[in-house]
């Protein structure tokens, strides 16, 4: 038992206090954009209904992400100390998605991205500690702002298949999709185009296979990411593009099933999505850059464009990897380096030190 006072903001449509066991779930209205919420405006408005109603109670305040450092200011401005978790490369997003944004809105990725690495300047000279989810991220930090504030804490994998999950079940599941047991490639993705969902398309359909290719996520069929993956994937119907499902028994059942795993994230730094993956052992073929070999180390099958990509899927087909290794490696990993138990004591030591400071 860690005995801490826990905290966390929410969006909603209004305010109130809920709880979750003991943790205080305070819900903030959240101005909303024309396809996601604005979260410095949220963070603030969050920050200033904490200050006001909770100031007595709070001695940290924990931002996840690297936006949250104009916010930051106002805990601090109260002495209140304050750690950052800034996430990825955050200034490269908007130049990977301007790419598909129409004309009159491609200038905009510019400012954005300059805002982006304002908001990385801040969250490094406001926080009283800098926690980076990736070795990659403390590394890149440190050697560019001379920061000796970064430590490493990464995230856990969470476990989604209960043992007493009965085979049948399993297969009632895959049924809804038209799926069977090692016949599908499975991606679970945030629709973005950081993530190179298009990468993975376009790699896929240059490939002879009878498998199919399943991606879920948070598909906007207004935004111009999305329809550009709609047009690739034309009319094949071993292209599957389910939206978001948020039952944990159904997710883990086709992380568990499927033949193998495509994580094309780019930015970084450790993507939760992945570890859950890891769990099962399953190939995992992942876009070549230094916040997936991190993690996979051994345990992934690497890829840097689609025609590569199209090459690894045969290989993988052919049998041509070891799959023994594969699955070993990210066991492994899971075991040793991205448990909850570690994790969860390294936050207690941090937030320990940080308040006696």
């Amino acid at each position: 038992e860690y005995n801490f006072l826990v905290f966390v903001t929410c969006e909603s449509n209004r305010f109130y206090v809920s709880k979750y066991h003991d943790i205080t779930l305070v819900n903030i209205p959240a101005i909303q954009g024309k396809t996601t919420t604005i979260p410095v405006i949220n963070d603030i408005m969050a920050t200033l209904y904490l200050i006001l109603k909770y100031r007595n109670k709070i001695n940290i305040f924990y931002y996840v992400a690297g936006d949250g450092s104009i916010s930051a200011i106002l805990a601090r401005i109260i002495g209140k100390k304050v750690i950052i978790n800034p996430d990825g490369i955050e200034w490269k997003r908007p130049v990977k998605r301007a790419i598909y944004w129409p004309l009159h809105l491609k200038i905009l990725s510019l400012p954005l991205m300059l805002l982006h690495l304002l908001f990385e300047y801040l969250s490094v000279h406001i926080a009283n500690v800098i926690v980076c989810d990736s070795q990659e991220i403390k590394n890149r930090l440190e050697q560019v702002y001379k920061t000796k504030k970064a430590i490493y804490i990464p995230y856990g994998a969470r476990e989604l298949v209960s043992p007493s999950t009965s085979e049948e079940k399993e297969v009632e599941i895959l049924s809804k999709y038209n799926l069977n047991s090692g016949t599908y490639y499975l991606t679970v993705a945030r629709i973005v185009a950081e993530n190179n969902l298009h990468i993975e398309i376009e790699g896929f359909k240059r490939v002879n296979t009878d498998k199919k290719l399943v991606i879920v996520g948070n598909f906007n069929y207004k935004d111009t990411y999305t329809k550009h993956l709609i047009k690739l994937k034309e009319n094949n119907g071993n292209i599957l593009l389910l939206n978001p499902i948020y039952d944990k028994e159904t997710l883990g059942v086709l992380r568990k099933n499927c033949f193998a795993y495509i994580h094309g994230y780019e930015v970084g730094g450790t993507n939760p999505s992945l570890l859950e993956q890891m769990l099962y052992g399953r190939p995992i073929l992942a876009y070549d850059v230094p916040f997936n070999r991190e993690v996979l180390q051994e345990g992934g099958i690497y890829f840097k464009n689609e025609d590569d990509l199209a090459i690894k899927i045969t290989k993988l087909e052919e049998g041509e990897f070891n799959l023994k290794l594969i699955k070993k490696m990210q066991i492994t990993r899971i075991k040793m380096q991205y448990n909850w138990e570690k994790i969860s004591n390294d936050y207690a030591h941090l937030f320990r030190t940080v308040i006696e400071r």
